[in-house]
């Protein structure tokens, strides 16, 4: 039996320079439509947005280097 499709929104936060996240963004893509030049609509509809962290708050980029640092002392 499988799940019908629904709406998810994953949220990764990393320490990486410019060209990483370009490349990690890439690997996404291609992870989620492994044919980029398919004709008409992805049979996986979605969407991919890459926030710069300094245009965070302060204390949501705390939050998120706390998390950083909880998952890499796991």
């Amino acid at each position: 039996m499988s799940d019908a499709p629904r709406l998810w929104k994953v949220v990764t936060a990393l320490e990486a320079t410019s060209e990483q996240v370009e490349a990690l963004t890439d690997r996404f893509a291609e992870t989620i439509c492994p044919d980029p030049n398919h004709e008409g609509r992805c049979d996986t509809p979605w969407a991919l947005h890459v926030t710069d962290g300094a245009s965070l708050s302060a204390r949501e980029q705390k939050r998120l280097q706390d998390e950083i640092t909880d998952a890499m002392d796991d």
